[in-house]
């Protein structure tokens, strides 16, 4: 009759992975060795992971997110168990990050010539997204724009040549996202001709 055993060393921990919101995550895990051979669950921060979640699926020695959300974030353990005990595998941790998503876009507009424009652009996500002003038609007008503390766009003294589209782009370790507004520029001297 075989020896009931279970070994110390994992054929495979898991590792470490990263993933946008609303991406799957996949876990993988080969127990140790044993007889008889070892059933596979997982532990995140220390409670049983629930594949009663219809988002989770434990196959094998797979853990499947397949919509993950910021809360599945966390340190996970494969445990390895039969007759014998149960062994744990080295924690590996899943971060969760969420692409850039605009609070704050944006609005097409329609100014006289020298008036003051402002783009508004505010931006969550994480890790912190950067943030950028892009013109479609070439360069944002030279020594007139200014990119303020909350990553508004600013003209001063707008011209009839800064019409055009202006873009902001804003970028994180899992994604890129731009919004656009439209500036029109109305020459002043010609409204006061009645």
């Amino acid at each position: 009759m075989l020896a009931r055993v279970l070994r110390e060393d994992f054929r495979q921990t898991p590792s470490d992975v990263v993933v946008a919101a609303g991406e799957p995550a996949v876990m993988e895990c080969i127990p140790p060795r044993g007889h008889p051979e070892p059933t596979i669950s997982w532990k995140r921060n220390n409670v049983r992971v629930n594949d009663r979640d219809e988002r989770i699926t434990i196959r094998g020695g797979k853990l499947m997110i397949s919509n993950s959300r910021k809360s599945d974030a966390g340190m996970y353990v494969c445990v390895g168990t039969n007759m014998v005990g149960e062994k744990d595998s080295d924690p590996a941790e899943l971060v969760v990050f969420e692409r850039p998503v605009f609070t704050k876009q944006p609005v097409n507009q329609v100014v006289l010539a020298d008036d003051t424009v402002d783009f508004s652009c505010e931006v969550h996500g994480d890790p912190t997204p950067t943030v950028r002003w892009r013109r479609e038609e070439g360069e944002l007008p030279r020594g007139r724009f200014e990119i303020r503390g909350d990553n508004s766009l600013r003209l001063s003294q707008v011209r009839a040549e800064d019409e055009g589209t202006y873009t902001c782009v804003s970028e994180n370790a899992v994604g890129k996202a731009e919004v656009s507004g439209i500036l029109q520029v109305h020459d002043s001297c010609c409204c006061a001709l009645k």
